[in-house]
């Protein structure tokens, strides 16, 4: 597990706060001695010690992300391959201008670093909450995030994700739909869409209410953990260069 963000960095925790900071810095202009080679080289430094401890988390075994560990306001657990973390693990676009004119004016700044930690010790966690893009699910039992929508709405952006009952439970991830019409025991034709899954065919009226997994695809988790694994895996050491 690493270890929590530094105590006292007064980094900003959300988008309104960045935007509030950088306004903050922008106004106050450069620091007396401002050299941006020396910041330069600084950034370079925070940057590799940055990047160091969450490959140590990753090689740790680490499945999980927290955002703001141990600052006053609420954590946030997320799996590694969310989108909505993707940012913070991406350490060198984050020192934007505005940051590196903060970091002139105070060498000890430093900005929210997230820890890395496995399946136990995010269980382990108090004060910390789900992300509600991905779905952590720590625990092992948290109600999966669902959505309901109209048969009729069902768009290319919905394959690979899982088909459910009304209680959550998974008929198989969409491979495809259609609409077709069908007809019912006394000959009378309808409209009906047919949905493909992973584990057979489901056919309901254009109207009727469907409910998928509002989670990424497999798709895409497989491509993040790619990239993951590139970044702080075997690839990890060359982007130090």
């Amino acid at each position: 597990m690493t270890s929590p963000e530094r105590a006292g960095a007064p980094a900003p925790t959300s988008a309104d706060d960045a935007g509030a900071d950088e306004t903050s810095v922008a106004a106050a202009g450069p620091a007396g001695g401002y050299r941006p080679d020396a910041i330069d080289e600084l950034v370079a430094r925070i940057v590799a010690e940055e990047l160091a401890e969450l490959r140590r988390g990753f090689a740790a075994g680490a499945e999980f992300a927290v955002t703001r560990p141990g600052s006053s306001r609420e954590g946030t657990v997320h799996r590694l391959e969310c989108a909505s973390i993707e940012a913070h693990l991406d350490r060198r676009s984050r020192w934007t201008e505005p940051h590196r004119r903060r970091l002139a004016v105070d060498p000890e700044y430093r900005m929210p670093l997230p820890a890395l930690v496995t399946r136990q010790a995010a269980r382990e966690l108090a004060g910390v909450r789900s992300c509600r893009v991905c779905w952590p699910n720590v625990s092992g039992d948290e109600p999966r995030p669902l959505r309901r929508l109209s048969a009729r709405s069902l768009g290319p952006q919905h394959i690979g994700h899982v088909l459910a009952r009304p209680d959550g439970e998974s008929i198989g991830t969409i491979v495809r739909w259609g609409a077709r019409t069908g007809a019912d025991l006394f000959g009378i034709e309808h409209d009906e869409i047919e949905i493909v899954t992973s584990t057979g065919i489901e056919t309901v009226g254009p109207d009727a209410q469907v409910t998928i997994w509002d989670l990424p695809t497999d798709e895409q988790a497989i491509r993040r953990k790619t990239q993951l694994v590139q970044r702080f895996g075997d690839g990890f050491a060359s982007q130090q260069r």
